[in-house]
């Protein structure tokens, strides 16, 4: 199954550099925009034009690198092939997202597209930081206000992702936004 740009942005918070970036994200878990509601500010073509260029000079990369992943689209969204669980384990994926994480350009503003959340959503991903923390990951940040993970502005984790508590945690706290094992940012 196809790894979903959405997942980038948790991805992708590890560029965020698999600590999504990474995915995005993110594990920088490769996260370009995810999927939703319409943009909040439209980027010029510019910026989109150049934005869309550094995405693939970033897919090359990791192409060279031996990863699949898809040509990125006129918004610079890209997929990689396989398992998102089985990529981020990958000690292949995570040497690409590493080598190649200075060539992930910044998205403009504008151009991810986030779904709207409900307030219990939102108030969900609180508590679920929250738990994080309590549970070990204690530099796990909260969402903003709108419920979305906060991107870092130079692509790198937002935490650590590869703490020792992190998979506790995560059992811990997953089922309070909708799964065991659920990521949080940076993750997908």
């Amino acid at each position: 199954m196809p790894i979903s740009t959405a997942a980038r942005a948790t991805l992708g918070s590890a560029a965020l550099v698999f600590a999504l970036a990474g995915c995005g994200g993110g594990d920088q878990e490769p996260s370009v925009a995810s999927a939703g509601g319409p943009p909040a500010a439209v980027a010029s073509g510019d910026a989109v034009s150049e934005y869309v260029e550094g995405v693939r000079t970033y897919v090359a990369c990791l192409r060279a690198e031996g990863v699949e992943v898809t040509d990125p689209d006129a918004k610079g969204r890209y997929e990689f092939s396989g398992d998102a669980r089985g990529l981020k384990r990958d000690p292949k994926f995570r040497a690409a997202q590493t080598t190649c994480a200075d060539r992930l350009p910044p998205m403009p503003e504008g151009l991810e597209e986030k779904p709207a959340l409900t307030p219990e959503e939102v108030q969900a991903k609180g508590r679920y930081a929250k738990c994080m923390r309590e549970n070990g990951v204690a530099d796990f940040p909260d969402p903003g206000p709108d419920g979305h993970w906060p991107e870092s502005s130079d692509g790198k984790p937002a935490w650590d992702q590869d703490g020792p508590a992190v998979k506790r945690a995560e059992a811990a706290c997953g089922s309070i936004i909708g799964s065991p094992a659920s990521p949080g940012p940076g993750k997908g």
